[in-house]
């Protein structure tokens, strides 16, 4: 590397608390509690109202040690710097393309959100709802971090709005004979639920991607995370209860939350919840997606893993290259009309492969940064520490069991090409680099990344330091 070309990039620790909290709640809630509450009642009955709160403690215990690697090493594209930095290059390589790969579900998102608007506002197609809603979060992440959290606070109290009438509404009608027998599947579909539901409420530690543009992420991390998580699976819990004791419960198994909602809502009120709570949640979530990603390319970008020119900003500080990629992911296959219900499962499938690596390199920081590790409100002994990791990679196969059910044989193939495709890719780009006298290798495990932020930047300066080699 030219020991004239500075390494950071402009970032700006712009993010409170009040920020991250509703970037954290917009990525948690999806369109999942729609359809996944339905589902969950069939596998355990009432017993759901339970279910969230306790898939809300899975989802606290399994991401402690993304807390505490938050806490410790708070990071522009967390995941990617972790892997990288701790464990290597090639980690840090296969990770960034499993999410590359995730970046598929955008469009799903998009086709999500046409399924609830087309039948309300027939002017455009389902697909075409899907490409105007992915170009108006493209174009308002264009205009930098600050002004895509603000709107992603707005749609985020609408969104809430949405789901507490939906709760409100229900509370007259309520029987609490219709919730008896609670566990009528026992407590094996009990159980079961709680993983289901798990995908519902997790999402909240995708903000450590965020933390060095967050002010005091050692704070803010471990904080947002767990009162978004809880807070949301409250929000849950009396949406749940609402769909369970307004309704026999057996009419609502593998059914959407609007089957029980026409019962005791209002015409305006069900529409109202269409709109700004199942079509926000969607977006919410779509829009967390469009800040979040972006950071992981980023810095892969300046280590050199892909061209730097992708990780160019612009004046507002926004990825344009990045996001535009997106765009493109986004739309393409709506545009194109393709099935993409089969690949984006491959997709999810994708968004939770990394966390394999992530862990991994996770449990090397107690080591790498013995005095950062004690300080942190975190720090554990080592036998906590390995029952988190082993107990969190338990979580993260059950998920990915969940996901690949019933998996066609053309998704699996998708998969194991892309997974080739990821390991063969760093050892071609270290060989291009090395021709050119670039080492691959020092440059994605430069810890630099990793420099305790100044005064000057929390205040809202450049993040990272001038360097020189």
């Amino acid at each position: 590397m030219d020991s004239s070309t500075p390494v950071n990039q402009p970032l700006k620790r712009i993010l409170s608390v009040r920020d991250v909290f509703f970037i954290a709640v917009g990525q948690i809630i999806g369109a999942g509690v729609v359809a996944l509450t339905g589902v969950a009642i069939g596998m355990t009955g009432p017993s759901v109202v339970l279910a969230y709160l306790a898939s809300a403690l899975l989802v606290l215990i399994v991401t402690a040690l993304i807390m505490m690697a938050g806490t410790t090493l708070p990071s522009v594209g967390a995941y990617y710097a972790w892997t990288s930095r701790l464990r290597g290059g090639w980690a840090g390589s296969i990770v960034l393309s499993l999410t590359l790969l995730a970046s598929v579900s955008l469009s799903l998102y998009g086709s999500s959100f046409g399924l609830y608007l087309a039948p309300l506002f027939p002017v455009l197609s389902v697909n075409g709802w899907g490409v105007l809603v992915v170009c108006f979060l493209f174009v308002g992440n264009l205009l930098g971090l600050a002004i895509a959290s603000k709107l992603q606070m707005v749609l985020v109290l609408l969104l809430v709005s949405a789901l507490a009438l939906y709760a409100g509404f229900a509370a007259p009608e309520a029987k609490l004979e219709l919730i008896s027998p609670m566990f009528p599947a026992g407590i094996t579909g009990f159980v079961t639920a709680v993983f289901l539901l798990k995908f519902a409420t997790s999402g909240a530690y995708m903000v450590v991607g965020l933390s060095g543009e967050m002010h005091n992420p050692q704070r803010v991390i471990p904080l947002v995370m767990t009162t978004a998580t809880i807070a949301v699976a409250v929000l849950y819990t009396l949406v749940a209860l609402a769909s369970v004791a307004t309704v026999p419960w057996q009419s609502m198994v593998d059914q959407p939350l609007t089957v029980a909602g026409a019962q005791f809502m209002p015409k305006w009120a069900l529409t109202y919840f269409l709109i700004f709570g199942a079509g926000l949640a969607i977006i919410t979530t779509l829009n967390s997606q469009f800040m979040q990603l972006p950071r992981t390319f980023m810095l892969a970008s300046w280590d050199g893993l892909i061209p730097k020119w992708v990780g160019g900003l612009n004046r507002h500080g926004a990825p344009y290259i990045i996001n535009t990629i997106m765009l493109i992911v986004g739309i393409a296959p709506l545009l194109a009309n393709l099935d993409i219900s089969d690949i984006a499962r491959a997709a999810s499938i994708a968004a939770n492969l990394p966390a394999f690596l992530v862990y991994w390199a996770i449990m090397k920081i107690p080591e790498a940064y013995p005095d950062r590790y004690q300080a942190s409100i975190f720090a554990m002994q080592p036998l906590s520490l390995w029952s988190l990791y082993v107990f969190s990679q338990f979580a993260t196969v059950v998920g990915v069991y969940f996901l690949a059910q019933d998996l066609p044989s053309g998704v699996i193939s998708v998969l194991i090409f892309w997974l080739l495709a990821s390991v063969c890719y760093y050892p071609a780009r270290r060989a291009y680099l090395a021709r050119q006298g670039i080492d691959l290798d020092r440059d994605t495990t430069d810890r630099w990344v990793f420099e305790e932020p100044s005064a000057e930047a929390n205040l809202g300066h450049s993040q990272f330091p001038e360097r020189v080699e």
